[in-house]
């Protein structure tokens, strides 16, 4: 495995949290845990579906994505304290949104939101590799009460069930970048942010997981299935990983 590729993409090319080529982890900082996102990360990124709403109606670019991370409402939505019928309503009463873009557009939207969320397939092998490594797996996710029943239900459990843990911000009341989140997610799991590993999409969330002294991997939109992350990943855990082949 070690200098080879995994998932196709080369393994020593890719780029750790600090921006210069990744090392093994020293015996001091053992890493035990990896925790992941799910949206974007674990499972397939939803940014597509707001982009083609965009690209249809003639809107400005990331007109949508600007107006729901700068609502009241969609944090709302996040901490579990609304559903998505009041959050619809809510984005819009707040004048954020162009003017075109109705309470029933953004129902449309969040409806294709969920449907996105499909699991990836190599992120499932890779966490499936980790567990067999002995390392212990978790997920901190920001979602809301309808996403958060989906992937609660039977019809999840083939890739939600690989996670010991699944932190929530619909469930915990606080969603990332809080500090708290991630220290739930810590005590839950019985490991210190200093023995553990996060992987998300979201830059200001893995700045305030690096504060906390997790070490922090970016999975780029840009990134084939996550493999790039993933390579360096396995990188960081090299002393433990030289026998897991190069394919999962």
């Amino acid at each position: 495995f070690v200098g080879e590729s995994f998932l196709g993409c080369d393994l020593w090319g890719t780029m750790g949290d600090s921006g210069k080529p990744g090392r093994p982890v020293s015996p001091e900082r053992k890493i035990r845990a990896v925790f992941f996102d799910l949206g974007g990360v674990v499972l397939d990124s939803p940014i597509n579906v707001v982009k083609e709403f965009e690209k249809k109606r003639g809107l400005p670019r990331n007109s949508i994505n600007r107006a729901f991370a700068s609502s009241r409402s969609w944090a709302s939505l996040e901490r579990g304290e609304i559903g998505v019928g009041e959050f619809c309503e809510g984005v819009v009463s707040e004048g954020l949104m162009p003017e075109s873009v109705t309470a029933s557009d953004i129902q449309q939207i969040m409806r294709a939101l969920a449907a996105a969320l499909k699991p990836r397939s190599n992120m499932l092998q890779a966490i499936k590799a980790l567990k067999r490594m002995g390392l212990r797996v978790g997920a901190i996710t920001n979602n809301w009460r309808e996403v958060s029943a989906a992937q609660n239900s039977p019809a999840a459990q083939s890739w939600h069930s690989l996670f010991e843990v699944v932190v929530e911000s619909a469930v915990e009341g606080i969603r990332k970048p809080d500090p708290k989140i991630f220290e739930i997610a810590c005590e839950k799991l019985g490991v210190r942010p200093q023995e553990s590993v996060f992987l998300d999409d979201i830059g200001v969330n893995l700045k305030t997981a690096k504060k906390l002294g997790f070490r922090t991997l970016k999975v780029k939109t840009t990134d084939c299935d996550g493999a790039e992350a993933l390579s360096e990943l396995f990188r960081l855990l090299e002393p433990r990983a030289i026998d897991i082949p190069s394919r999962l």
